[in-house]
Formats: C-alpha cells, sequence, structure tokens
C-alpha cells in the first residue's frame, strides 16, 4: 500500500485515547494531519464536504488499520477513524453534522481540533462579485467561528485548537488567487489571539491553547501541471513557486505534507503547553513572523 505520509510508522502513543477533529481531512495536507495524529495514538474525526469524498476517509481508515497490523512492535491498539460531511459553506449543516458525530463516535468529549479546510476560489479582481465574496466569508470565517462557538460544550481541559493559515495573511501574493483567501486567514489569525485569551482560562476548557499555523506553499499531491494541488496553471502562480523555492532559509525546495503535519502534530501534544496565541510558521523559512 502507499501511504499517505513517506516512511509511516507507529509512532509514540503520546495522543493515545485523545479524540480530534481534523476539517478537509479526505486529501491533502488535511489527510497527511489526520494520518499523522492517528500514528501517534488520536482517534480522529475526519471531516469533507461531499458524500464522494467519504470514500477517501474510508481508504485513510484502511492505511491506519495496516498500519497499525504491520509496524506495531509494540502492539498499541488502533485508533478509530470516523468520517463526516461538513459542507464549509452551510455553517449550521456543517457544525450540527460535526457535534452529532462528536456525540456518537466520542462520547461528546473534544481533545483537539484542526481548523484545516478552506475555500479557495480564484478569480480575477474585475471579475469578483457579491457571490464570491459572500462564499469566501461564510465558508473561510463564518464556519470557522459558528464551529467552534458548536464545540465549546464538548471541549475538555487541555484542549488544543490549531487553525490552518497561510503566507497569504502576511505577504502578497498573486491577485487572482489569494485576495480574498489571504484577507480571510489574517482574519483567522486575529481570531486565534482571542480564542486564545477566552477559552484558556475557560470553565471546563482549562490550560486550552489555541494557535494558528502560517503554512507555505506545500505539495499536497501529484497534478499534471506540476503544481501543488488547488493552484491555478497560471503565470503569476509558477513565478510564486519559483519564488518560493529560491526564498526558502532550510533547503531549496517547496514543502512536504509531512514536514506541516509534524508540526501541528507538535502543537495538538503536552509539550506544546505554554504556546498559545501564536502564529507558528511552517514554510522552511519563505516569509519570517517576528
Amino acid at each position: 500500500m502507499k501511504y499517505t505520509l513517506p516512511n509511516p510508522s507507529v509512532q509514540e502513543q503520546d495522543l493515545a485515547g485523545k479524540f480530534a477533529i481534523v476539517t478537509g481531512a479526505s486529501r491533502g495536507l488535511g489527510r497527511g494531519i489526520a494520518f499523522h495524529l492517528a500514528s501517534r495514538g488520536s482517534n480522529v474525526l475526519a471531516t469533507c464536504s461531499s458524500e464522494t469524498s467519504l470514500k477517501n476517509v474510508v481508504s485513510l481508515q484502511e492505511e491506519i488499520r495496516l498500519l497499525y497490523q504491520e509496524r506495531n512492535p509494540q502492539n498499541h491498539a488502533t485508533p478509530r477513524i470516523f468520517g463526516v460531511v461538513a459542507p464549509l459553506t452551510e455553517p449550521s449543516k456543517c457544525c450540527d453534522n460535526i457535534v452529532a458525530a462528536v456525540k456518537e463516535h466520542f462520547s461528546g468529549a473534544v481533545n483537539i481540533l484542526v481548523q484545516n479546510a478552506a475555500l479557495q476560489e480564484t478569480m480575477p479582481i474585475e471579475a469578483i462579485d457579491e457571490g464570491h465574496v459572500r462564499r469566501m466569508l461564510t465558508g473561510n470565517i463564518s464556519t470557522a467561528v459558528q464551529l467552534i462557538q458548536a464545540l465549546l460544550p464538548h471541549f475538555v481541559p487541555d484542549s488544543r485548537i490549531v487553525n490552518i493559515s497561510s503566507e497569504g495573511a502576511r505577504q502578497s501574493q498573486p491577485a487572482p488567487v489569494t485576495l480574498l483567501y489571504g484577507a480571510c486567514k489574517a482574519a483567522l489569525e486575529s481570531m486565534t489571539r482571542v480564542w486564545a485569551d477566552a477559552l484558556g482560562t475557560r470553565a471546563g476548557m482549562e490550560r486550552t491553547t489555541v494557535n494558528s499555523l502560517i503554512v507555505g506553499v506545500t505539495k499536497t499531491g501529484d497534478t499534471a501541471n506540476g503544481l501543488p494541488e488547488g493552484l491555478p496553471d497560471i503565470e503569476p502562480v509558477r513565478q510564486l513557486i519559483k519564488f518560493k523555492m529560491e526564498a526558502c532559509s532550510v533547503d531549496r525546495r517547496l514543502g512536504e505534507v509531512d514536514d506541516v503535519a509534524e508540526i501541528v502534530g507538535w502543537l495538538c501534544c503536552e509539550k506544546s503547553r505554554w504556546v498559545s496565541g501564536s502564529a507558528v510558521c511552517a514554510n522552511g523559512g519563505t516569509v519570517k513572523i517576528l
């Protein structure tokens, strides 16, 4: 079997018994994050956008089953993976479906939330209309706000919330790609700081941390045009990729899914207990945040 992450193994089970929600986990970065958390013992509720995408969650379940069957010398218990359809552009339906799944599969308790799912529509500046603006704000801001609100009764002490942001929130990118997307991610980072203050001492959620992860251009799948999944094949994007590779401080390459997933895993574990309200970079140094 070709696993989601390279050279996979059952890792230290520091997340064993935890219950994690990863949005947008049927493919790409979200799938890699879900796989990584499960390899450390966490049960995972993987959300996707449609019934069709649920088959990808089923294949993720099979990957984890085989991983723990074949590469598990300590004979650790296999974590459970569940899937649920949670469309970003329908906040009420999205939240209701996730909460129902939490009650059914997690006995109502949530330890980890990774808000990875995002809506990215590419549109020239002159073509942007009210509908496009509304969809972007709904999918990337309203749903994120309402999901945390809906999960407040289900979070437990020492919970971890990680909101996936983008370099587009901090640095100008090709306008058709990131005009509204970057603005939405900047808003998510701002809300992250407020959530960190509000939730870290909230009764029933004591010591909870909330952070955002600024992700650089990351290879999330094999595409026919040689570009990371989700980016259009236009010259400004190709120039962006070239610039990002040349600007990378660590290595002259694009990020891989496991580069990012391992940082998410650290933010979700006990060792990150003293980091909250921060914007952590996972970009090889292409954008420096002080």
